[in-house]
């Protein structure tokens, strides 16, 4: 044993030890209590502005007009066409307040959604939007024809949409 534990434990006498457990034990029935005694605070989600007219729909054809315009800048691309496949439509998450309760072997936790009134209205709270993920595109372009065109288009697409480039086709559109 080290030299420090032996020297601790010749300190504490008799008297000193007991005290020392008590003070021991209340400090752990007061750890024990204290998620008792304070208040319990209940989750306040932030909601997020929500554009009404937002749908799937809106979304993809947002991407594509943006990435139209970002490929056409690029040099030797030329004219564009973009389309692009995304795996689900738009899922909106909906914030939650959740209500526990704690008993000597049990913890009980209940979900409810936030309910806002407006106008007579009841609406859950919409706490976030969930875009759909891309999962493809294909490419049309005047200068698809040339493999360094290709490359860049390809490369650019991928960064901006964050998919693989195996998943873009890139190829030479018919229109001059």
């Amino acid at each position: 044993m080290p030299q420090w534990y032996s020297e601790l434990r010749e300190k504490l006498a008799d008297k000193q030890k007991s005290s020392f457990l008590i003070l021991l034990g209340l400090c752990g029935v007061c750890l024990l209590l204290l998620p008792n005694l304070l208040p319990e605070k209940s989750p306040q989600p932030r909601a997020e502005p929500q554009d009404a007219g937002f749908s799937a729909e809106t979304y993809r054809e947002q991407l594509e007009k943006r990435l139209t315009d970002l490929l056409e800048d690029l040099d030797g691309v030329g004219h564009v066409q973009v389309m692009i496949t995304c795996s689900c439509s738009a899922e909106q998450v909906y914030a939650e307040a959740v209500k526990s309760a704690q008993s000597d072997r049990n913890i009980q936790q209940e979900t409810e959604y936030i309910i806002t009134r407006s106008g007579g209205n009841e609406s859950a709270l919409i706490e976030k939007t969930r875009y759909p993920a891309v999962q493809g595109a294909a490419i049309l372009c005047t200068g698809g024809g040339h493999a360094a065109v290709q490359e860049r288009v390809s490369r650019a697409a991928a960064a901006l949409l964050g998919i693989s480039p195996a998943r873009i086709f890139v190829g030479q559109s018919s229109e001059t």
